[in-house]
C-alpha cells in the first residue's frame, strides 16, 4: 500500500504542473482527504505500564479520554488520532500494553499506543461489509462480538516480531443472541461479561465457545457503550446518555464456572460515579490494576466513618476529587487512598504520614437535643452544594427516610449556618453525621464524585425532656373559614378563604420552648386577593428566635428576604411589639383552579395543592399557662396593592385584617376602619370582627367542615347557625355537623360527603 500511495501522489503532482490554480487546490483536498482515510502501520510506543485509569472513546474522528472510575472525572488525552474514522470494540492487552480496536468507519483491525494515534492491522476472516461495536483482549487475544454475527478471536502474537504480519479472524461461534454494545474480560473468571442494554440481563460469555448463562437481571438498562473490570472483579457499566457509571459486584467469580456454583449471585448495577456522556462510547481498561495507582499521590478524598456507613472503597463509599477549590473550612484536604475505618481516621492515620486535621469546616453550634431545631456552621471555601446525612436511630446507616437532612443546599463562600431539627423519634446516644460538598448535586452518602470534600462527624443526641400540647390533636384539624367581604356581610358564603389548621405547643418544664403550626388551604371563593398569617398577642416579637424560625410551603422551606430561595417578605414582621408571622402574603400564588375560583364552586372539585408548616422557636420559654390559648389568632389581610372593595378609597394592603370573633386586631391594622358598613366593633369592651346580628366574618369550626358553595349563604347551608349565634353558643352547638346541613347548598358533593 506504502507503494501505491507514493505513485498516486507522484503522478497527482504531475498534472499539477499543466493544470490550472483551481485544480491544483481541488487536489490537495484530495491528497488531504487520503491522508486521513488510509493509515501507515507504525511503530508506536506501547503504555508503560497497566494504567489505573479506563480509557473512552468517543465520536469520528474519534477522541480518547481518560476516566477516574473512582470519582467520575475524565480528561482529554487524545483529539486527533491521525485519522478520520471511529474506533469501537476497545480492549487493552496487557500482553504487549496495546489497545486494540474496530475501525468502523473503514472497517478495519487497529491498534492504539500511549499516544492514542490510530494504526491500522491487516486483518482478514471477518464477514464482509460488517462493521464490529463490541470488543475486548485477554491473554493476548483480540475478541469481536456482534449480535445475529458472531464472536470472533484473533490471534495477537504476530505482532510481536511483524506489526505488518498478517492477522486472520477465527469463528468462535455464529449463535450470537444477546444484545450487547460492549463486553469485558473478569480477570480471575477470564469469562466475557456483557449487559443487555433493553432487558438489562447481565450475560457470562464463554470465549471458548461463545456459549451464554443470564446471571440475572441488573436493574438497569440503556445504552452501556464501555464496560470495564478493576483487578478485584468488580464490573463498571458507563451509560452513554447521561454518563452515569454502574458497579456491579462480581468479585466472588474465581474460575471458569464459579458462576454455575453461586446461586445467590447478587448483580444489581448500583451507581458508583458521573462520568461523560455522549451519543456513542466504548470503553477498555486494564483490568488487572487497581482503581487507585498507589504509587503516585492521591488527590482523592475519602471519609472515615464506622464501615457500616459504607466508607471503604470496596463498599462505594463517598469519595471526592480534590480540585483545590471546593473544600469545607479554611484548608484543603489532603488525599487518601480509601476511607479509615475503626480508631484510625483522615488525621489520625499511620498508614499517610501527609494527614492533617482537615476536618475544621463543619461547626455543631448548638447541641443535638430531641425535638428541637439545632443549628451547624460550614465554612465553604467556594461557592457549592452540600448533601448531609444524619443517622437518627443509631443504627449504623444513612438509609432511613428522615436522614438526608440537607439536600442539595448551596453554600456561599465563607461561613454558612443552616438550621435543622432533631426528629422526635430519633434515639438518643452517639451517632454519626456526613457532609458532602461539591460542584455536583444529587450526591447520595455513598459514590463518587468529580469535586469537593467529604467529612465524616460523631454526633452526640440528647434527651430534652420535651412533652407536647397539640390542638385539636395529633392528627385531627379545625377549619378555618373567612368572608373577605369584611366590613360589608354581602353573599356571606364564608369560603373566600378555608383552611385546615393544627397547632402543637412543645414543652419543657412547663413553659413553651416552641410552637408549630400546620395548614392545608382548602378554598379560595372570594374576589379579592388575601394573604394569611397567625398573631401571638403573648409573645413578644424580641423573643422569636429568627435564626431558627422555619416555615416551609408543600415542604420547601421558606427563607428572610434577601436570602437564596427568598421570599419577598418578612415571615416574622420586625416592626410589631406582639409576634406576628406571615405564612403568605397572597394565597392565590399557591394555587391554580379549574374554574374562576379555588374549590368553591359546583362541578369545580379539584385536590387541595398548597400546604405550609411553621415553627416559632422562643428564645426565653414563656409559660405554658400563659401563653394563650389555640389556635392563637389566626388571620387574613389584604394583599398589598390590590384592590380589597368599595369600602376603601385606596388599596388598603395590611392595613385591613379579618380576625376570628373577639380577637383583637394587630399594631398594622387601622383602626379608623372599625365600624364601617356592617361591622359593629367596639374595642372598648372587646367586641371585634362581628355585626349588629353577632354574625362574624370569620370561623373556627371543631371538625373537618364542609364548606358553602359560591353565593350560597352561610344560613342557606346551615340554617341552625343564626340561633347558635343568638344565644351566645347555648343552642344548637353543632350546627355545623353535616346531618345539619342542606346538602345542595354545600361545594362537596354528596358522595363525596359520604366517603
Amino acid at each position: 500500500m506504502q507503494g501505491n500511495y507514493n505513485v498516486q501522489v507522484n503522478h497527482c503532482l504531475n498534472i499539477r504542473s499543466v493544470n490550472t490554480e483551481a485544480f491544483t487546490n481541488r487536489l490537495l483536498q484530495v491528497i488531504f482527504g487520503l491522508l486521513l482515510m488510509i493509515t501507515v502501520p507504525v511503530t508506536a510506543d506501547p503504555f508503560s505500564t497497566c494504567p489505573s485509569k479506563a480509557f473512552l472513546f468517543q465520536g469520528n474522528p474519534v477522541s480518547s479520554y481518560g476516566v477516574n472510575l473512582v470519582t467520575g472525572n475524565y480528561a482529554l488525552m487524545q483529539s486527533d488520532p491521525g485519522i478520520a474514522a471511529n474506533i469501537n470494540g476497545l480492549g487493552f492487552d496487557e500482553q504487549d500494553r496495546y489497545l486494540y480496536g474496530f475501525n468502523t468507519t473503514h472497517l478495519q483491525m487497529v491498534r492504539m499506543g500511549s499516544d492514542f494515534k490510530v494504526s491500522t492491522l491487516n486483518l482478514s476472516g471477518l464477514p464482509v461489509d460488517t462493521s464490529f461495536f463490541v470488543g475486548d483482549v485477554a491473554n493476548h487475544y483480540y475478541y469481536l462480538y456482534r449480535t445475529n454475527v458472531g464472536l470472533y478471536r484473533v490471534d495477537l502474537s504476530p505482532l510481536d516480531t511483524d506489526v505488518n504480519a498478517p492477522l486472520i479472524a477465527i469463528k468462535i461461534t455464529s449463535t450470537s443472541t444477546v444484545k450487547l454494545t460492549d463486553f469485558a474480560f473478569h480477570p480471575n473468571s477470564q469469562q466475557l461479561y456483557g449487559v443487555d442494554n433493553k432487558s438489562g440481563i447481565l450475560y457470562q460469555i464463554d470465549p471458548g465457545n461463545g456459549n451464554t448463562i443470564a446471571l440475572g437481571d441488573t436493574g438497569e438498562t440503556g445504552t452501556f457503550g464501555a464496560m470495564y473490570f478493576d483487578v478485584n472483579g468488580y464490573f463498571y457499566l458507563s451509560r452513554n446518555q447521561d454518563g452515569l457509571i454502574y458497579r456491579i459486584d462480581l468479585s466472588a467469580l474465581t474460575d471458569a464456572n464459579s458462576a454455575l456454583q453461586i446461586t445467590d449471585l447478587d448483580v444489581t448495577a448500583v451507581i458508583f460515579a458521573n462520568g461523560p456522556s455522549s451519543s456513542q462510547n466504548d470503553g477498555a481498561r486494564c483490568a488487572s490494576a487497581p482503581l487507585i495507582d498507589v504509587d503516585v499521590p492521591s488527590n482523592i478524598d475519602f471519609s472515615d466513618a464506622p464501615s457500616s456507613y459504607q466508607t471503604l472503597l470496596a463498599d462505594n463509599g463517598p469519595r471526592h476529587l480534590l480540585d483545590g477549590e471546593t473544600y469545607l473550612g479554611l484548608h484543603a484536604p489532603d488525599g487518601d487512598y480509601d476511607g479509615y475505618i475503626g480508631a484510625d481516621s483522615d488525621d489520625s492515620s499511620e498508614f499517610n504520614s501527609t494527614s492533617f486535621d482537615d476536618e475544621d469546616g463543619v461547626n455543631f453550634v448548638t447541641a443535638l437535643e430531641i425535638g428541637l431545631d439545632s443549628v451547624v456552621s460550614l465554612y465553604a471555601s467556594n461557592t457549592g452544594i452540600l448533601n448531609a446525612w444524619f443517622d437518627w436511630n443509631g443504627d449504623g446507616d444513612f438509609n432511613d427516610d428522615n436522614e438526608h437532612v440537607f439536600n442539595d443546599i448551596t453554600l456561599v463562600s465563607g461561613n454558612n449556618n443552616l438550621v435543622y431539627r432533631v426528629p422526635n423519634d430519633a434515639v438518643a446516644g452517639n451517632s454519626w453525621s456526613r457532609f458532602r460538598f461539591s460542584k455536583q448535586s444529587g450526591l447520595a452518602f455513598f459514590g463518587g464524585s468529580s469535586s469537593g470534600e467529604v467529612e465524616d462527624h460523631p454526633i452526640s443526641i440528647n434527651e430534652s425532656g420535651l412533652t407536647y400540647r397539640y390542638y385539636p390533636s395529633a392528627s385531627s384539624w379545625v377549619t378555618l373559614a373567612y368572608e373577605d367581604q369584611w366590613p360589608i356581610s354581602d353573599d356571606y358564603d364564608m369560603n373566600d378563604v378555608v383552611m385546615r389548621y393544627r397547632t402543637v405547643e412543645v414543652i419543657r418544664d412547663n413553659h413553651v420552648v416552641r410552637i408549630d403550626i400546620f395548614g392545608e388551604l382548602q378554598a379560595l371563593g372570594g374576589d379579592y386577593r388575601s394573604g394569611f398569617a397567625v398573631h401571638f398577642p403573648n409573645i413578644l416579637t424580641e423573643n422569636v428566635n429568627r435564626q431558627t424560625l422555619r416555615l416551609l410551603h408543600n415542604d420547601v422551606k421558606q427563607q428572610y428576604s434577601g436570602q437564596n430561595g427568598a421570599t419577598s417578605y418578612e415571615i416574622l414582621e420586625s416592626d410589631n411589639i406582639q409576634a406576628v408571622v406571615v405564612i403568605s402574603q397572597d394565597l392565590w400564588k399557591h394555587v391554580s383552579s379549574i374554574c374562576k375560583y379555588f374549590r368553591s364552586e359546583e362541578n369545580c372539585q379539584q385536590s387541595s395543592s398548597f400546604d405550609f408548616e411553621i415553627s416559632i422557636p422562643l428564645i426565653n420559654p414563656v409559660d405554658a399557662n400563659r401563653i394563650g390559648l389555640p389556635p392563637f389568632d389566626p388571620f387574613i389581610f389584604a394583599t398589598e396593592g390590590l384592590y380589597y372593595g368599595e369600602t376603601f378609597s385606596s388599596h388598603p394592603g395590611r392595613s385591613v385584617e379579618i380576625h376570628l370573633v373577639d380577637h383583637a386586631p394587630t399594631e398594622k391594622f387601622n383602626t379608623a376602619f372599625f365600624g364601617l358598613g356592617d361591622d359593629d366593633s367596639d374595642p372598648a369592651i372587646g367586641r371585634y370582627f362581628r355585626n349588629s346580628n353577632n354574625l362574624p366574618w370569620a370561623l373556627e369550626v371543631g371538625d373537618q367542615w364542609q364548606w358553602p358553595s359560591e353565593r350560597k349563604p352561610l344560613l342557606s347551608a346551615y340554617p341552625q347557625f343564626q340561633e347558635f349565634v343568638e344565644t351566645q353558643g347555648a343552642q344548637q352547638s353543632n350546627w355545623f355537623n353535616i346531618e345539619q346541613a342542606v346538602i345542595s347548598n354545600l361545594f362537596s358533593s354528596v358522595n363525596e360527603l359520604a366517603e
